[in-house]
């Protein structure tokens, strides 16, 4: 697997890419930065969020598969999976909310890392 940063060449937010998304988990939280990053088929946005540290994992041809979880984990928090809270099934409760995409979502995950002033 291949982790690569996605380079954003205007300045535009986060809510220009995944409107609904951002909506959805983030609400009206403010945003420190973000970064965009891509793992084969599978978009990954990484927010940091003063307080905690949002990665969501987005794919519209397949599951996303619990090595890639592993994977992003691993690789942008340097942590594992009991360190973080991983969210499953975001685009279910998306739909039960309202919510309605503009291009198709097999399966959204958000995992989350707090984040502790010393």
């Amino acid at each position: 697997m291949k982790l690569i940063e996605t380079p954003i060449n205007k300045n535009l937010n986060l809510e220009y890419f995944y409107p609904n998304i951002t909506k959805f988990v983030f609400g009206s939280k403010a945003i420190k930065f973000f970064k965009l990053y891509a793992l084969d088929r599978t978009q990954i946005v990484y927010a940091d969020a003063y307080d905690k540290i949002d990665i969501i994992m987005i794919n519209t041809k397949k599951k996303i598969a619990k090595a890639e979880v592993d994977f992003v984990i691993k690789r942008l928090l340097n942590a594992t999976r009991e360190d973080v809270d991983v969210h499953i099934g975001i685009k279910n409760k998306m739909t039960e909310a309202g919510y309605s995409f503009s291009a198709p979502r097999k399966d959204i995950i958000v995992i989350q890392k707090n984040v502790y002033a010393e």
